[in-house]
């Protein structure tokens, strides 16, 4: 196949970037020139990892990070907040900024908070001028009223157990909150002379994805196709992420393999940053059990918030690569990310999700039926309500057996190879 010019748009967390990574790795490896167009603040990672970088949001960066994680995070206004006012209100200028980028690609890759490069994958798409391919990373991505996301309101998440007429009900009033929090997007389509929502429906539902092929980067472990689930939909598997380089600190590496594997407790690259009633009783938690600890605190900030010297059974870390930390853990404490959730299960280690917003409490129920973790909300996050979890976790084989059965599977998957292939194929189309 010819070279070709693909653009892969992305919006959010480390954790959301990775797996374009991994896709943009293996469309370089095949010859294809690779643009990633993303959040300033991922211009490091992305360059690291080989691909061209391009800021194609005017998002700012906030000032107060602990303060905006809050807000962001919030059970109710949170959401709002990211997808509206976030996502939604740069939509004009990120448009702006990608039909430079566009104007002379073959293939347009886009996210689901990748509201400009939907429009434009839409439009120029149907214009025949490039080929258009969306992505979702997590199951309740798909919105389906055959397997509601879990959302962490007590009510809501009752619903999802019901017969299906809650279940519609439920989706009813899911896509009349998307429809406010989308209202940005939809003002914006008509200032371009389009209709407020594409012929598929909501920016943040059908609407997201391509007619022509849309990736689920995610593990089938974690979700399997549904009945109203878009027929263009192809599950690839979990798209692995090899960081280039990714060594060790020598004081961690020590440290792991200087005793019994430790327990490893890390928020991700987001909600760490709200962490230090986490990272205090955790380290709490260990001490009550006689176990390791590896504490990852994600910013000078975070760990100044714990004790200068440390128990020796406890090291923290600023930020070490998942992928060669995990395997050495006893089990894992985690925030439900799907990048984070998967990188888990393909380490074979039972799991305690801790998840603090959007997509992480659906991750938690859906690792809790694989047979692998336990759940429970960041608010209830305590040394006296998680010791007896981890305690199980430790010592019932079952957790270690499945998980490790599951690590087998994802270990299997190459969505990076799969995706490359389906994007490939749409090249074909378009040469």
């Amino acid at each position: 196949m010819r070279s070709a010019r693909v653009v892969i748009n992305t919006i959010g967390s480390l954790g959301d970037l990775f797996p374009f990574l991994s896709i943009g790795h293996a469309l370089h490896a095949r010859g294809h020139h690779v643009t990633v167009a993303t959040l300033d603040l991922h211009r490091a990672a992305v360059e690291q990892a080989g691909l061209r970088f391009v800021n194609a949001s005017a998002m700012p960066q906030p000032d107060n990070v602990a303060e905006f994680t809050e807000r962001v995070f919030h059970p109710v206004r949170g959401p709002r907040l990211l997808i509206r006012d976030l996502a939604g209100a740069d939509v004009r200028e990120s448009y702006a900024r990608l039909q430079v980028i566009c104007k002379d690609a073959d293939v347009l890759v886009t996210s689901t908070l990748a509201f400009a490069g939907q429009i434009l994958g839409e439009t120029l798409g149907a214009a025949g001028r490039l080929r258009w391919v969306s992505a979702v990373l997590t199951p309740c991505n798909l919105l389906s009223v055959f397997e509601p996301p879990i959302v962490g309101v007590p009510w809501m998440d009752a619903l999802t157990r019901g017969p299906l007429r809650g279940k519609r009900l439920l989706q009813h009033l899911t896509l009349m909150r998307l429809r406010n929090w989308t209202g940005p997007v939809r003002a914006f389509r008509r200032e371009l002379g389009l209709r407020p929502e594409s012929i598929l429906g909501n920016p943040l539902q059908h609407g997201q994805h391509s007619p022509d092929c849309a990736l689920a980067l995610f593990s089938p472990l974690l979700g399997s196709r549904q009945p109203d689930w878009p027929s263009q939909v192809r599950i690839t598997g979990f798209a692995h992420y090899a960081q280039p380089g990714a060594k060790l600190d020598g004081k961690l590496e020590a440290f792991l393999h200087d005793g019994t594997p430790p327990l490893v407790f890390t928020l991700g690259s987001s909600a760490v940053h709200i962490g230090a009633n986490f990272l205090h009783e955790s380290l709490k938690a260990c001490e009550r059990l006689g176990r390791r600890a590896v504490l990852f605190t994600g910013s000078p900030e975070m760990r100044a918030k714990l004790p200068a010297s440390l128990p020796s059974f406890a090291h923290a870390v600023e930020y070490a690569p998942h992928a060669a930390v995990f395997p050495h853990a006893a089990a894992i404490i985690h925030h439900g990310g799907i990048g984070t959730s998967t990188e888990a299960l393909r380490a074979g280690r039972p799991m305690l999700v801790v998840p603090h917003g959007f997509d992480q409490y659906d991750n938690a129920e859906r690792l809790k039926r694989l047979g692998v973790a336990h759940a429970i909300a960041s608010r209830e996050y305590s040394c006296k309500t998680v010791t007896p979890l981890l305690k199980d976790l430790l010592e019932d084989s079952r957790y270690g057996h499945h998980a490790w059965r599951c690590a087998e599977s994802v270990r299997a998957e190459h969505g990076e190879r799969v995706a490359a292939d389906l994007i490939e194929a749409q090249l074909r189309e378009r040469f």
